[in-house]
């Protein structure tokens, strides 16, 4: 058997890692956070908090952005959302689609290309409750995405909750190195950006407790990116961002704010 091995030099993978679109979230501050003019499609990104952070808010948000039209710079194309917990809601989505959409359409100074109903079809959704429906969802992604090829985002919201069902930490380990192996190979091999959410636990010191998240170091390592979200001011909207890994950009912290029309910059 005859293997060939695509050899590149550092300028040509440096040409090709920036050839990559990205999907804005609508915050310059927290594009910014991430370094790519938003989540880079060909990685896995996964959005860390407490309850009321944002992550779902986000989620949406992406769910939204991955079809500005390509006028714009956008991937114009459709986003697959897989939700574990009963966190996705219509009326909450259709809010900042309509809102992204007249954006875009104040911006090229058109009125909206298309209905309403429309855009909503371009956002996929399945449920996915239980450990064994869950992992049984993702290991036919390959054969899902193959069929819709305008799916350019992957949302799994939330990857804990499927693990609360009761199994082994041994067991648990195993299976989520297969499900990222599986969703590593999607991401790369299709140029589809991945976005995961995951709760945060408690790792107890020596004399103190600390907050981290979920499944440990193991997990971390597997992820591209992870974006710490916090709400110091939940009344107020405001919520913090803090890129914590990273492999091509640097640490940073920025603020976003969550409004009736989707993610925005702050105010101040």
């Amino acid at each position: 058997m005859t293997t060939q091995f695509k050899i590149l030099n550092a300028t040509e993978f440096w040409q090709k890692e920036n050839s990559f679109p990205a999907i804005p979230t609508f915050s310059q501050s927290l594009d910014n956070v991430l370094g790519n003019k938003g989540i880079q499609v060909g990685s896995i990104t996964e959005l860390l908090g407490l309850p009321g952070s944002g992550k779902t808010q986000l989620c949406l948000q992406l769910c939204a952005s991955v079809q500005i039209p390509t006028e714009l710079g956008g991937l114009d194309a459709e986003a697959l959302y897989i939700d574990t917990n009963t966190n996705f809601t219509v009326n909450r989505f259709k809010e900042i689609l309509s809102a992204s959409m007249e954006k875009c359409g104040n911006i090229l100074n058109t009125a909206k290309s298309n209905c309403e109903s429309d855009h909503l079809k371009r956002l996929h959704y399945v449920n996915a409750f239980g450990l064994e429906k869950f992992c049984s969802l993702i290991f036919t992604l390959p054969q899902l995405v193959t069929e819709r090829p305008n799916v350019r985002l992957i949302i799994i919201d939330s990857i804990t909750f499927p693990f609360k069902d009761g199994i082994t930490l041994k067991q648990r380990t195993g299976v989520l190195f297969r499900l990222s192996a599986v969703l590593q190979k999607i991401s790369v091999e299709n140029q589809i950006a991945i976005v995961i959410t995951n709760e945060m636990s408690t790792r107890i010191g020596l004399s103190t407790g600390s907050l981290v998240g979920a499944f440990g170091d193991a997990w971390a390592h597997r992820c591209n990116k992870r974006v710490l979200l916090s709400a110091p001011k939940p009344l107020e909207n405001e919520r913090f961002a803090a890129l914590v890994k990273s492999n091509n950009s640097p640490e940073a912290v920025g603020k976003f704010q969550i409004t009736i029309e989707g993610i925005r910059d702050t105010n101040g």
